[in-house]
C-alpha cells in the first residue's frame, strides 16, 4: 500500500462543520486524518533517519524550547500520558539524550534536561520539521495563517474547557477495563 493510503488521497467534499451530518463533518475526524496524513511524515523522519519515536521527539523537542523540567511537568505539557511519559523517557536516557537529576533535598523528584547529544539532535531534526510545516501551509496567505492560528488557539482553550466540564468522576473508564469491560458486561440485544 502506498503512503497515504488511496482512500486518503481522494478528494473529499468540504467538511460540514456548522451542521455535522456523519463522522466526516466532526472537527476531532478531520484533525485526526490530517495528523495521520502530516504527522505520519515527521514521524517517519524521526524513526527512519534518527532511530527515535515520535514521542520522543515531542519531549527532545519540549525540552530545547522549555528547558530542564521535573517529569510530570514534561507530561502535562505533551500529549502523552505519565506512565508512557516514563517509558519515553527512559529510551531518551538509554540514548544519552535526555539526562535525569534528583531535586537537592528531595529524593522523590526529580528534574530532566537534554544532553549535548539531545541538543544537536533536537537542531538536526527542528528545520527538517519545519520544511514539513511550510510545505503542508504554502497554499494558506500570512492572513490565512493568522486566521488560523487564532482559530486553533480558541478551540485550545474551549476544548480545554468542555473537557473540565465532561471530566469523569472517579476512576476512568481505562482503569475499569475500558470498552471490554462495558462490553462483557453489556451484550447487544437483537
Amino acid at each position: 500500500m502506498g503512503f497515504p493510503k488511496s482512500s486518503l488521497a481522494a478528494p473529499d467534499p468540504l467538511p460540514q462543520f456548522e451542521n455535522p451530518q456523519s463522522i466526516f463533518d466532526l472537527l476531532n475526524f478531520q484533525l485526526h486524518e490530517f495528523l495521520g496524513i502530516s504527522g505520519s511524515l515527521v514521524t517517519r523522519i524521526c524513526e527512519n533517519e534518527y532511530g527515535i519515536t515520535r514521542e520522543e521527539w515531542q519531549f527532545v523537542a519540549m525540552l530545547a524550547e522549555l528547558g530542564g523540567m521535573s517529569p510530570s511537568d514534561l507530561a502535562a505539557r505533551t500529549t502523552v500520558d505519565r506512565s508512557q511519559a516514563s517509558k519515553t523517557l527512559r529510551g531518551l536516557m538509554v540514548k544519552g539524550l535526555v539526562d535525569r537529576q534528583p531535586v537537592p533535598g528531595d529524593g522523590r523528584k526529580a528534574r530532566v534536561q537534554l544532553t549535548e547529544a539531545g541538543m544537536q539532535l533536537y537542531r538536526q531534526i527542528f528545520p527538517r520539521v519545519v520544511q514539513v510545516h511550510n510545505e503542508v501551509m504554502q497554499d494558506l496567505s500570512t492572513d490565512e495563517r493568522a486566521a488560523l492560528a487564532r482559530a486553533m488557539h480558541s478551540l485550545r482553550a474551549r476544548a480545554l474547557a468542555v473537557a473540565q466540564r465532561h471530566k469523569p468522576e472517579g476512576a476512568t473508564g481505562r482503569r475499569l477495563g475500558g470498552s471490554r469491560a462495558h462490553w462483557k458486561s453489556t451484550p447487544l440485544v437483537d
